[in-house]
């Protein structure tokens, strides 16, 4: 590219002719007299003025000119070069001849030859003086000659050079500087002359020149035009040339001084430029700029500012990402392009953070990770960058929501940008910025979503600064938690790192200290104190993990905080329980679903969100019917809701529970009635009685406590230390009521208790009236079909034929009709499915109970027998369905003894005769086989274990009436000895009889 090579030129001579009088015209030229009109117009468009006078020692001649003339088809360059000369014109003037020469600029462009290698080549040229041929100019252009000459120049005449003081490395530097302001310059449209090169010489001006055309796209010069030197008279035709500081609508530069470059796309230019030159280096901007060969004019702002886009990196990088071409090595190229700090203000550094960060999430955008620390960690981006990655964590988990991404994909995602944070140790400030403003709700929500995706380990684990952002970040860590507190074993991983017992640690995370660590109860009783609404907090954490013994520790650590809260719902004790100022119960949206002891999830039980239905109880006002409001202020609602979401959470404290309870306006549970938790119920008691702030409402207490002891049933176990423990309470009239009430209590239970014998004994008698005349009744009807059974079945040789069975003799001798149902006189009368006195459980519901639960065969027949005797009674088909249900879930060796049990429990324990306990059998079996056993399909009965029972005992049966007949026959008749009991079996195809 840089060898020799010929161009083919036009020419033109321009001057007047010795002695003579006339004025400049073209001489000779190409093409003749034709063409001397064209040049003559484009020499005098080239013209610099007048030169001063051959003895001057300043801006001698030649005065170079060097004009791009861009047509429509084809691009030429035109040199002009005003030289002295010997000759003298008709009044004794020095003529000063012009050359012109005008050559095709294609092959001056695909070589990139530059203005003192053109003028290499024109200085030697003699025009002829009289042909009208082209000439040829040989052209040697080195590589990048101009350029170096002249920033050389220009380093002679900076501050730095002309000091003698600086480096060559500094004065190269200021040249640089100077060369992009100057070109800077040409952005703006007016003119640009240099001035302080009077001395050079005009080869150097046109080095400088390069120097400055080679800061732009080798495309501009095909419309520059650049003069030696100027005589100042009028606006120079120029847009770059020497001369004097007075030329007219000019900008003056003085070389080696970077002039002041207005704002707008001159100043972006500059700006850019210096940029690029910063950042990928001189020569590399130059040769990247002498590539773009297209023609540009430098008032195409648009042109010029993409050429350098181009070149930029940065800006490619931009470019690319906002078309949507981007990739991670074009982001990363385009961010280690900028210098630390640079462009941290601007839409285009924040895109491609942003996009940068999108790669570094992924598992192969490593690479970009260096790029993203160096701004991370600079003062001016960091904050910008935080921010991003901030957006950045909290869209990976908005992507996941909306496109049901899977945990693990998130979780990678995650853990690749908290590696990131780790590697710039940015984890505090990330974790400040998460939460976003107090009302974004739904940020908040997002932002503790991604902290528990992340876990404990990574976020909190060994981080002071990360330790600090979350205690400082109340709002956040409160939903994390409350998000945590459904498992017990990641909520105590997070309270761990935050080490809410240590002394420095706030307020409200004191009274999480009651979880992590037993040794850490007393944490909430330094000062300052937790509030009731880091109280509820709490609580609400416990009662949704479903860990009464978290409870209880949660309930005695923070008893202070909670009476507080308690007691002020009663009248004339204040408000109590009122809000932080700072809203952070706003983020807890919502009441964790409880836990069993086993983990399962199971819902709430019904009616517990809102305020349960009281009794209205005198000197205390309706409680309020409004909704609860778990996790929202912590107000009375919110503690009503959590004492009524889960009674198991609450079986470790069940005495604090319940006294919170009736100062919230809930009824309370009392305690299990076993003799253990009565004691521990009843100690707890005595405690929270001595309990000075609660004196004004033990009269309160004593009444409602006392409620779940008077209660039905009477007598029950561990009743009377609860008793015990109500009736100590240092308040005597709440005690000599509490007695007044145990009394009636007392003599209420005597009247029923008596009622109820007398009651008993009438049913009994009345029951055992009935049953002895059923019985007598069942006897004569059994004796008469004996009778008539013998009688049919004598042999024929005593009687000729059987016996009469038409008529009948008196009373009890004729037949019977088989029975086809038990009739409803049978037996003693059920006295069940009516309301018990005394208030015990009626028999039918206590057998549709057992009937639910797994009870033995042996039980189910003792509760099932009374109903048997009246199966044709609504309350005996009732039962009838409740065993069906039992012998639908019972085993089969539960099942087949079901009946011999029935039938034992109807002989010994109701009295009933053989014959009335086989009939019963019998119709239970005939109503489960024909399907009409109840209204639904059986009421679970299954036919077939019952009929292939009825079988075998139909079968047992017809054996023992043959064996009765042989026995009846043998005592009628004499048999010879050797006589077989059981006649061989005929052949029932036989007609012989």
């Amino acid at each position: 590219m840089n060898d020799a090579f010929t161009v083919e030129a036009l020419w033109a001579w321009y001057g007047k002719e010795a002695g003579s009088l006339a004025e400049y015209d073209v001489l000779h030229c190409t093409g003749g007299a034709p063409r001397r009109a064209v040049f003559s117009e484009y020499i005098i468009t080239a013209s610099l003025g007048n030169p001063p006078p051959a003895t001057a020692a300043r801006d001698r001649l030649p005065w170079i000119s060097v004009v791009g003339l861009p047509f429509t088809d084809q691009l030429w360059t035109g040199i002009a070069v005003m030289e002295t000369s010997t000759l003298r014109d008709g009044a004794n003037r020095a003529v000063v001849p012009t050359r012109y020469l005008l050559m095709d600029s294609a092959e001056l462009v695909r070589r990139r030859v530059e203005y003192t290698t053109l003028w290499d080549a024109v200085a030697p040229v003699r025009l002829p003086p009289e042909h009208d041929e082209t000439v040829l100019l040989k052209v040697s252009p080195p590589a990048v000659a101009g350029l170096t000459e002249g920033l050389e120049t220009i380093a002679d005449h900076t501050p730095a050079g002309t000091g003698g003081t600086a480096g060559a490395g500094q004065r190269r530097e200021a040249a640089v500087e100077w060369a992009v302001s100057v070109a800077a310059l040409l952005l703006c449209g007016d003119p640009v002359v240099v001035t302080g090169g009077g001395a050079l010489d005009a080869r150097a001006r046109l080095a400088v020149f390069d120097a400055v055309a080679g800061l732009l796209p080798y495309g501009t010069r095909s419309g520059l035009r650049v003069g030696s030197c100027l005589d100042g008279g009028a606006p120079p035709p120029t847009q770059l040339a020497f001369g004097p500081g007075h030329t007219p609508s000019a900008r003056c530069v003085r070389l080696g001084t970077p002039p002041q470059v207005p704002a707008g796309p001159p100043e972006d230019y500059r700006r850019r430029l210096s940029r690029l030159i910063e950042v990928v280096g001189f020569d590399t901007v130059t040769a990247g700029l002498r590539e773009l060969d297209a023609p540009v004019a430098p008032a195409d702002h648009g042109a010029l500012l993409g050429a350098l886009g181009r070149l930029d990196p940065f800006r490619a990088a931009v470019d690319a990402v906002e078309a949507g071409r981007h990739s991670a090595q074009v982001v990363a190229e385009g961010l280690n392009s900028l210098t630390d700090g640079e462009d941290a203000d601007r839409d285009g550094f924040l895109r491609l953070v942003e996009c940068g960060i999108a790669y570094a999430a992924d598992p192969g955008g490593r690479e970009l990770h260096e790029a993203l620390r160096r701004h991370w960690t600079h003062r001016r981006s960091g904050p910008r960058v935080s921010a991003l990655v901030a957006e950045a964590l909290l869209n990976v988990v908005l992507s996941g929501a909306e496109h049901a991404m899977d945990s693990t994909s998130c979780r990678t995602r995650l853990d690749a940008l908290w590696q990131l944070a780790e590697r710039c140790r940015k984890e505090g400030e990330v974790l400040r910025l998460l939460p976003g403003r107090p009302d974004d709700g739904r940020r908040l929500r997002y932002a503790a979503e991604c902290l528990c995706l992340l876990g404990p380990d990574r976020v909190a684990d060994g981080r002071a600064d990360a330790v600090r952002a979350l205690r400082d970040s109340r709002r956040l860590t409160l939903e994390v938690l409350a998000r945590e507190s459904a498992d017990p074993v990641r909520l105590v991983a997070w309270l761990t790192p935050l080490a809410p017992a240590a002394p420095e640690a706030p307020a409200w995370l004191r009274a999480w200290a009651v979880l992590s660590v037993r040794e850490a109860r007393h944490a909430a009783r330094a000062e300052p104190r937790p509030t009731a609404e880091d109280a509820v907090h709490v609580l609400t954490a416990t009662v949704g993990a479903g860990r009464p013994d978290w409870t209880a520790e949660a309930v005695g650590g923070l008893w202070p905080q909670l009476c507080t809260l308690a007691t002020g719902s009663v009248p004339g004790s204040g408000d109590g329980g009122r809000p932080g100022a700072d809203g952070a119960t706003a983020g807890f949206s919502r009441l964790p679903r409880t836990r069993n002891r086993g983990g399962a999830r199971k819902p709430s039980p019904p009616g517990t969100t809102g305020t349960p239905d009281m009794p209205e109880v005198p000197g205390r006002p309706p409680a309020s019917a409004g909704p609860a409001a778990p996790f929202g202020p912590p107000d009375v609602r919110t503690l009503r809701a959590l004492l009524t979401a889960d009674p198991d959470a609450w079986q470790h404290c069940r005495a604090p529970a319940d006294v919170l309870s009736c100062l919230v306006g809930v009824p309370p549970a009392g305690p299990p009635w076993r003799e253990t938790a009565c004691l521990a119920y009843a100690r707890s008691l005595h405690q929270i009685f001595q309990d000075a702030d609660l004196a004004p409402f033990l009269d309160l207490l004593v009444g409602e406590l006392a409620g779940p002891a008077l209660a039905e049933p009477w007598g029950k176990e561990g009743e009377p230390a609860v008793l015990a423990a109500l009736l100590g309470a240092p308040h005597r009239e709440a005690a000599a009521d509490l007695s007044r009430r145990l009394a009636a209590r007392d003599e209420e239970h005597r009247r029923r208790q008596a009622a109820r014998e007398r009651e008993r004994a009438v049913r009994a008698q009345r029951l055992s009236e009935r049953e002895a005349a059923h019985t007598a009744h069942l006897r004569a009807t059994r004796r008469t079909r004996e009778n008539q059974a013998v009688r049919q079945e004598a042999p024929e040789r005593y009687g000729g034929g059987p016996p009469a069975t038409t008529g009948t003799t008196g009373p009890g001798t004729g037949p019977a009709p088989a029975p086809t149902g038990l009739r409803t006189d049978h037996g003693r009368p059920p006295a069940v499915g009516t309301a018990r006195p005394g208030g015990e459980p009626d028999p039918l519901e206590r057998l549709e109970h057992a009937a639910r639960l797994p009870c033995s065969s042996r039980d189910m027949a003792a509760l099932w027998a009374p109903f048997t005797l009246d199966l044709e009674s609504a309350a005996g088909r009732r039962a009838l369905v409740a065993a069906g249900r039992w012998w639908e879930k019972a085993r089969d060796g539960e099942r087949a003894a079901l009946f011999g049990h029935l039938h034992r429990a109807l002989l010994a324990e109701h009295q009933c005769s053989v014959d009335v306990t086989a009939d019963i059998l019998h119709e239970i079996r005939r109503l489960v086989v024909a399907g009409r056993a109840s209204g639904h399909s059986g009421g679970g009965w299954q036919a077939g274990p019952v009929l292939q029972e009825a079988k075998r005992d139909l079968r047992a049966l017809r054996a023992r009436v043959r064996e009765l007949r042989w026995i009846r026959l043998r005592a009628h008749v004499n048999l010879a000895p050797g006589t077989p009991r059981k006649s061989g079996k005929r052949n029932r195809g036989s007609t012989d009889r």
